[in-house]
């Protein structure tokens, strides 16, 4: 295989299988967003932000609207099933957020592709979105004191008597983001070493 070819069958340096693994993991993440969505106990265990950076950081500046666009179309379904109809500020608000997101990570991933680079810019904007949601609410809510005291009741237990507490929320994005970054980065890993010694096999058969 020569250089040029071996160049052309690489997008944003990601080959053919890369690519495949990347879509199947995007594909199979909403499609458990959007069945997660019935049932309480697995509230908040979708990874968004893994999907918003860390899937905009390996398909590069090129690409990284794709999964932006997944989440937004899964947001617009999920409100369909809800019985909220249209866009509402909150699903603006989201829907704003992934595209910094998933902005910043794919123009991260044009220098390194690399995990820790990954995790923790996707634990940052599942933090930094946290608190943005819950203030959102904390404004829109009326259960809410419009006051300091109120604006950390949101970030913390939520309103009282609904269970169950807001900051268990952060809890789960965290530990489902950190899951889809292990997942991302195991197979990435292995696809890098299937592509090199495949490589290397084609030179030695030279």
């Amino acid at each position: 295989m020569t250089h040029k070819s071996s160049s052309n069958s690489q997008v944003c340096g990601l080959g053919r299988s890369g690519w495949i693994i990347l879509g199947a993991l995007l594909l199979v993440t909403v499609a458990y967003r959007l069945l997660a969505s019935h049932y309480d106990l697995l509230g908040n265990t979708a990874p968004l932000m893994a999907i918003a950076f860390g899937g905009a950081l390996l398909t590069g500046s090129r690409f990284w609207l794709v999964p932006v666009v997944m989440l937004v179309i899964s947001d617009l379904i999920l409100g369909l099933w809800h019985g909220q109809g249209g866009i509402g500020g909150y699903t603006l608000m989201s829907i704003g957020f992934y595209l910094i997101v998933g902005w910043i990570g794919g123009h991260a991933g044009v220098t390194k592709r690399i995990w820790p680079m990954m995790w923790f810019g996707t634990l940052s904007c599942s933090v930094i979105f946290y608190i943005c949601a819950n203030t959102y609410s904390w404004m829109m809510w009326s259960g809410y004191e419009k006051s300091l005291a109120g604006w950390w009741q949101s970030q913390t237990v939520g309103v009282p008597g609904v269970n169950p507490p807001a900051w268990t929320f952060l809890r789960n994005a965290l530990i489902a983001d950190s899951v889809w970054c292990a997942m991302a980065g195991l197979m990435f890993f292995a696809e890098k070493q299937f592509s090199r010694e495949s490589e290397a096999f084609v030179s030695e058969s030279r």
